[in-house]
């Protein structure tokens, strides 16, 4: 997907990140011989955000003029839906964006026109979170993997196709009744999150279902729910999950390496993927 040296962007368009955390990223992409640059306003802080809304938003532009082979995002975080209505998505260079958590919005715009868009870890938690099996499937996939697998445990069984799409719940929830909501028609759905208690996750869940997100998706595909306990014993965030998503009648895989634990494999977003025997496949932009 990249070829060494290639020079990468690194933006903030979100939260802060930590100084030390985020040289540990960057020194892991310089180690695979790669050129990552941070942006003007990477390390800049505005209350909860990396900077103002018109220095992240002028950042983001700037990694996509052309004149950089990718990029990345530092962190997650929040500010992301702030910049998507101002950024023109048409104008934008080709090269491939990497991130997740609140990327997701910029991630599946991004997919849904037709750009190379891959779920992966932030530069923020590449070294120092993700394990060593993250890093080693994002590096398959950077230099040149013809496909990426994850596996996991079938809670309805099935299989199914469709490009895959989705990310994090919540980011999905909040772009419901917007100009960016998810189109999930004929598509293989990912679903992580974070610190969101099970009845939460059914508000988030049900909201996706009742504004039509969810309509016409072939399957989903679950990543960690993490810090989602229960107050009482005897059924977990899986049973809530499975209280929306299997009267749709499609196949339900859960347990998958994704979302913000210490295993977040890369999956391209947009890009076609076959979900069977309780494995996912998804096929790598070239």
């Amino acid at each position: 997907m990249l070829h060494r040296p290639a020079r990468i962007a690194v933006v903030s368009p979100s939260g802060v990140s930590q100084p030390e955390r985020l040289d540990a990223g960057l020194a892991l992409l310089r180690d695979w011989g790669h050129s990552p640059v941070l942006l003007p306003h990477a390390r800049r802080r505005h209350r909860y955000l990396a900077g103002t809304d018109e220095e992240r938003l002028a950042d983001l532009r700037a990694a996509f003029d052309g004149s950089w082979d990718a990029v990345w995002m530092a962190r997650g975080g929040y500010g992301l839906a702030r910049l998507l209505p101002l950024l023109p998505l048409a104008e934008l260079a080709p090269v491939p964006f990497f991130g997740f958590s609140d990327g997701t919005v910029l991630l599946n715009a991004l997919a849904a026109a037709g750009r190379p868009a891959v779920h992966a870890p932030v530069l923020h938690a590449l070294q120092s979170l993700n394990d060593e099996a993250s890093r080693l499937h994002l590096r398959a996939l950077l230099e040149g993997a013809e496909a990426v697998s994850v596996s996991g445990r079938m809670l309805v069984d099935g299989e199914a196709e469709g490009r895959l799409v989705g990310g994090n719940l919540c980011m999905l929830a909040s772009a419901c009744g917007t100009a960016h909501q998810l189109d999930c028609t004929d598509a293989l759905v990912l679903l992580e999150e974070v610190g969101e208690v099970p009845y939460k996750v059914d508000r988030l869940l049900v909201q996706c279902r009742d504004a039509g997100v969810f309509r016409g998706a072939r399957g989903f595909v679950l990543g960690d729910f993490l810090h989602s306990a229960p107050a009482e014993p005897g059924w977990d965030v899986h049973d809530v999950l499975l209280d929306i998503l299997a009267p749709m009648g499609v196949p339900v895989l859960a347990g998958v390496p994704v979302g913000h634990g210490d295993s977040n494999h890369a999956l391209p977003l947009g890009w076609p993927a076959r979900l069977r025997a309780g494995t996912l496949t998804v096929e790598c932009p070239r």
